[in-house]
Formats: C-alpha cells, structure tokens, sequence
C-alpha cells in the first residue's frame, strides 16, 4: 500500500521520485512505528509526517501508522500517564490544577447530556487546560425511568434503567449550525425517521462512510459542517477510527468525547486519551479556516500539559493544507 504523503509534508523537498522517498522513509524507520514503536507493515496505512524538533528537510520526516499520525495521545503517553498517575490520582491532579467537584447537576450541553430521563455526575473533576479553556470530566450516569427519554442516538425509549458514560466535556467556540455527532459507523443507524432528531450526513470519502456515522441536527447548516470535513479530515478521520462504544459530539459552545463505561479516578489515562479525542474534535469544527487537519504536535500539549514538555516537545508551526 502506498504511503500517504501529503502535498505540506512535499512542499519545499527536492522529490521528483515519489516511490524512492516511500523506500527511503522505510528504509530509516527500521519497520517501527516513530509514535508507538509497534512494528508496521507496508500492507497498512502508512503516514509520513514531520519529526518535532526535526526541521524542514527530508532529514526531518519520519513515519508511522496513519491512525497514530492522527492520535493525539499515542500508545507511550498512555503508559507514561500511567507510571506518573500510579496510585496518586490526586496529585497528577493538582500538578495540573485540576479539583475534584461536588456538583451532581449535569449541564445538558451536548446530545448525550440531555439523553434519557436524568442525569447526574458520579464523580467530576474541574478545571482548565493550558489554553485556558474550561474542561470538566468524569463519569456520567444517565437514567430512564417510566416516563421514558431519548437514547444517545436520538431514539425514545421507555425502558427503565441506567447507562454510565465515562465523559470529556471542553469548553469550545462551536457555531450555531446545529448539534454534530460521530460514532463508529452502524448500518442499522443509517436510517431514522421523520420525527428524529438528527439526521446523517453523508461526505465524499467512501473510507470515512464506512468507519464513520457524522449526523447533524435537523435543520441543521450542512453546508457549514461540510466546509469542516473536507477530504483531507475525512481521510484522518477514517485513519484514526472512532471505538466501538465511544461518541463524539458537539453543540453550541461545546464538544464531548464519551465512552460507555463506568469509570473511578484511578481511569484518569483513559480520561486523558478521551481528552485528546475531544480536542481533535474541536480543532476540526472550529479550525480557522475551516477544513484543515488538526495539528498534533499542539493538541497533544494541551492534553498532557507539563508531560508533554518535559518529553522534549515542541509543537510544530507547520499545518497541513489542502
């Protein structure tokens, strides 16, 4: 399988063999990922990318899997996030500024959070990113009772009982055209009725329709979130994949990374990998211009913080045009 390089990763570079820069890229990496260090195959999705730190030259490419290019904290974040976590929750916490919430009361920001018939916080953690921009995260309980209430897809149910949601819910400048949702993509979902809430909107990449559902709210501003996903953010997103189970999802002023799972705070690095998700996320919906693929190297600071400086980080300046 060919390797994805992009037309920004080109710019500048004295290629005229496209193939002999693929075979040179191979040849350095040793077969290794250069984000997870996990093994590549040529018959995968391969992605070129620059090196932090590592200039503009060909010196300065590496390679890895396209859903690591595009996967704000890699498989060796979890496991450092892991180490620096260990059995003190409470201190990575205030490291970052971050307080525990007794606030129970769920802000009905995104879909998911107006789902079923109450909602309340098990547990909830507050506080800021490096940006500045609000953040709160935790686990979610939502419940229906007799009365009944939409499920997380738009569907009235009337059964009675709970469902947890491990939740990342950022602060974000999304426009009013309309709430979005993306999940792994499930044929039986494809069609809704006239009376549903959302509808799905379907895009040019036929990778991004088979591994991802994007639904927009009825009478929602198609064209507006169509000018987000481009093909080039098509093509990340479908990279990247959406986990079975996992929503992403965004509303006036706000978008949401979920996972259907309870979750304690000793979960945090899952919390934190939900976070670079959120993040990627708003890049995309409130990118300006619209329609470029997220940058990494910046997101994934603003998800680990201090971690990711005293990695030896520096974020790129570089965004990928279309």
């Amino acid at each position: 399988m060919p390797i994805r390089i992009s037309q920004g990763v080109l710019t500048g570079l004295p290629v005229e063999d496209v193939e002999l820069l693929e075979r040179g890229l191979w040849d350095r990496s040793g077969g290794a990922c250069a984000i997870c260090a996990e093994p590549m195959d040529r018959s995968e999705e391969l992605e070129a990318g620059r090196r932090p730190g590592g200039g503009a030259g060909l010196d300065g490419l590496q390679l890895s899997h396209a859903r690591c290019h595009h996967d704000v904290v890699d498989a060796r974040d979890r496991e450092r996030l892991a180490e620096e976590i260990g059995d003190d929750p409470s201190g990575y916490l205030a490291r970052r500024g971050w307080t525990r919430s007794r606030r129970r009361r769920v802000d009905g920001r995104v879909p998911l959070l107006r789902s079923g018939s109450g909602r309340r916080w098990r547990w909830l953690v507050e506080g800021a990113l490096p940006d500045g921009s609000g953040i709160q995260f935790g686990c979610v309980t939502v419940a229906f009772d007799e009365e009944g209430g939409e499920d997380e897809e738009g569907v009235f149910i009337d059964d009675v009982g709970d469902a947890d949601w491990t939740v990342v819910l950022l602060d974000a400048d999304y426009p009013d055209l309309g709430f979005a949702t993306l999940t792994e993509h499930a044929r039986e979902l494809d069609w809704m009725g006239d009376e549903s809430s959302r509808r799905r909107v379907a895009l040019e990449s036929a990778e991004f329709e088979r591994a991802v559902r994007l639904t927009l709210a009825t009478g929602g501003d198609e064209q507006a979130l169509r000018a987000r996903f481009t093909p080039a953010v098509q093509i990340a997103l479908a990279s990247r994949g959406i986990p079975y189970g996992d929503r992403l999802e965004a509303d006036l002023g706000a978008v949401v990374a979920a996972r259907q799972a309870e979750t304690t705070l000793d979960d945090l690095p899952v919390l934190i990998d939900l976070l670079g998700d959120a993040l990627w996320l708003r890049a995309v919906l409130t990118g300006d211009p619209p329609g470029r693929v997220p940058d990494r190297e910046a997101l994934r600071v603003l998800a680990l913080g201090a971690e990711a400086e005293r990695e030896g980080f520096e974020p790129s300046i570089e965004e990928n045009p279309q």
